[in-house]
């Protein structure tokens, strides 16, 4: 899986599966980003434990993580948990620099066909209830609230 497209202000990209070698770039994205999410726990891992835990998630089969890239630089990626028809997805972060690019509708979009292509017949994230941002997000894509886990997350889910 690699295609090029061109994003707002003429980003030139592309979308792959992510290896083990992109667990560090990963993690980094994941924790830059996580200011923007007003957590109810902020994360308490240092990069090289978090670096760690990606690459045990990029070689576990629970897992499959898709990225967008550019010439020099990963812009986000997106996380499934479980079987990718099931259609739950674990992470879905944009470095901040490539925020507002379109990169997380780019990753969104993607998961949606390949769930869709496995017969998936749904999307299902949840998002910190305070994530005003994502929230937004998700419901500018049909995303609709089904309900609250742990009183700090929401569920949100498409149907496709």
């Amino acid at each position: 899986m690699s295609k090029k497209i061109t994003l707002k202000h003429n980003l030139q990209v592309g979308v792959r599966w992510a290896t083990v070698d992109d667990a560090a770039t990963i993690a980094r994205i994941e924790l830059s980003s996580s200011h923007y999410e007003h957590r109810k726990e902020p994360f308490t891992l240092t990069h090289p434990q978090f670096t760690k835990l990606w690459k045990d998630r990029l070689k576990s089969d629970l897992f499959k993580t898709i990225l967008v890239y550019e010439a020099k630089a990963i812009c986000g990626f997106l996380t499934f948990k479980e079987a990718i028809e099931d259609g739950k997805i674990l992470a879905l972060y944009v470095d901040p620099i490539f925020m507002r690019h379109g990169v997380g509708k780019l990753l969104l979009s993607t998961a949606i066909e390949m769930v869709e292509l496995k017969g998936g017949r749904q999307i299902e994230v949840e998002v910190e209830v305070l994530n005003n941002g994502a929230i937004t997000f998700y419901e500018s894509l049909l995303f609709h609230k089904v309900s609250v886990k742990l009183e700090h997350l929401f569920v949100m889910k498409k149907e496709l």
